[in-house]
């Protein structure tokens, strides 16, 4: 994957701006520091189809994504079916694979371009040199990602909820065709 740095598309890094500074995890950043942080992502371009991660990878997870343009989808195998369960479709603005970069774990979800991708990029060593620079603008920097990260683990429980009802109603759908057709019996 060929990168560049984000600085070299002022389009792209006003966008980077933007959304470091509106924080749709209800975090905000001042101009200034999402400037700083601007300063050490990269660009990245996917093609539609193209994966942006892929689930287990423990060799690619010191970078993370903020993604500027376009659409991924997001899905895992966790569930043991052969195909995969959709989790989520994340747009411009979304953060995605903050969790390996901090924690060098395996990818735990595969994301795909829906559409054509336009993404800021940040490596293990732009955070360390963002941290060893300007260490507060990089605390807030983490504080987004967890935030993000919380935001995300919520939405995925408040989904792992949800299919616990429709099982837990099938079961009684099941049960109450048994008991049907025992008293047919």
């Amino acid at each position: 994957m060929r990168t560049r740095p984000l600085v070299e598309s002022p389009a792209l890094a006003t966008k980077a701006v933007q959304f470091l500074c509106e924080g749709k995890s209800g975090f905000r950043m001042n101009q200034d520091e999402a400037q700083r942080v601007v300063a050490y992502l990269r660009w990245v371009s996917y093609v539609p189809e193209a994966f942006l991660y892929r689930e287990g990878d423990g060799t690619r997870t010191s970078y993370m994504l903020l993604l500027l343009e376009g659409d991924v989808s997001v899905d895992t195998a966790a569930s043991g079916r052969a195909d995969r369960v959709a989790i989520s479709v994340v747009g411009p603005g979304a953060l995605i694979g903050e969790m390996a970069l901090l924690d060098g774990a395996p990818r735990s979800t595969s994301c795909k371009a829906i559409t054509p991708v336009q993404a800021a990029g940040m490596s293990q060593g732009g955070l360390a040199a963002l941290v060893d620079e300007h260490p507060v603008v990089a605390f807030k920097l983490m504080t987004f990602m967890a935030r993000s990260t919380a935001n995300r683990l919520r939405a995925l429980g408040e989904q792992l909820h949800m299919y616990d009802q429709v099982i837990a109603d099938l079961h009684l759908e099941i049960d109450q065709l048994r008991a049907s057709k025992e008293g047919r019996a």
